[in-house]
């Protein structure tokens, strides 16, 4: 997909087929956040990515805005390590939004859930064993991915002329 269609016709997916990801669209899209941009390329994001059905229904669950999670085929979960940067919130974001293109360019939904500063962020953390691999993580976002399942959502955008100032 053209990159300047892919970024004008993503949107976000909240309901899912029962259909699996391929593991090469997978690596695809993860290697793709690995490509992200970040401060001074210390690159200080780890990837938890959850397939299994009782995890996923676990994270639906404790996630605030994320019920949908429990439903897609997988869970992306971009984590941070702040040892490595103190930009980890502009760095993992950028990593998420490589994710969120990726999966809509190769035909898959997705929704950025939010995990920065959330009260389940320790509950998530803990659900993937996240502080055994490494101390250092904080929760950024959880992206569920799958193949959308009904219409493709509408999307309402600010206007140009009201959110772009020329100076």
């Amino acid at each position: 997909m053209d990159a300047i269609k892919c970024l004008k016709t993503r949107r976000s997916v909240r309901r899912y087929k029962k259909e699996a990801l391929g593991m090469k669209d997978l690596k695809d899209i993860l290697e793709c956040a690995i490509l992200a941009p970040s401060a001074d390329n210390r690159q200080p994001w780890e990837f938890f990515v959850v397939r299994d059905r009782e995890r996923l229904t676990r994270l639906g669950e404790i996630c605030t805005y994320g019920k949908h999670i429990k439903d897609a085929a997988c869970c992306i979960i971009v984590t941070g390590d702040e040892s490595r940067s103190k930009r980890i919130v502009e760095d993992c974001s950028a990593a998420t939004e490589n994710i969120l293109l990726a999966a809509h360019a190769l035909g898959y939904g997705t929704c950025w859930v939010a995990g920065w500063n959330k009260g389940y962020e320790s509950e998530v953390m803990e659900l993937i064993n996240a502080k055994e691999v490494n101390p250092n993580l904080r929760l950024l976002s959880l992206v569920p991915v799958g193949v959308r399942e009904g219409a493709e959502a509408t999307r309402t955008a600010r206007s140009f002329e009201e959110a772009v100032h020329f100076l």
